[in-house]
């Protein structure tokens, strides 16, 4: 039996209508990739190198198109500090408190260390 074709295009692809907090995630993650990176070539080459991800991939976060998910968030906050203290700004993980700042670290937020301060996990645990 012939299976009957409609005239109609089936529908494909990404949504068209994005959410808000989906569509200010993607800014702000372009936003800190951006200001890290600069908006060059090699900024494409470094997201790739950082996350395994495919060229047009990183292109799509570094223009705001789509943003990362899972995994590839992940590694990004290993690599980038921009883009870890986007998500936990977004994530509203930040205190508005002055943040220690150490010395000998060439100007980092110790964001970590002050998570770790309020994990109750941390505080069972032998290490320092």
């Amino acid at each position: 039996m012939r299976i009957k074709m409609g005239t109609s295009v089936p529908k494909m692809g990404t949504d068209v209508h994005l959410d808000a907090d989906q569509a200010a995630y993607r800014e702000a993650i372009a936003d800190a990739l951006r200001r890290e990176l600069g908006p060059t070539h090699q900024a494409i080459k470094t997201v790739m190198r950082w996350t395994g991800a495919s060229e047009r991939t990183a292109k799509y976060w570094l223009s705001g198109e789509r943003g990362p998910s899972g995994e590839h968030l992940i590694r990004l906050a290993q690599h980038s500090d921009a883009v870890l203290i986007t998500t936990l700004t977004m994530a509203g993980r930040l205190s508005e408190q002055p943040r220690h700042r150490c010395p000998s670290c060439p100007e980092r937020l110790l964001i970590i260390q002050n998570l770790r301060q309020d994990d109750p996990k941390s505080e069972g645990s032998s290490q320092p």
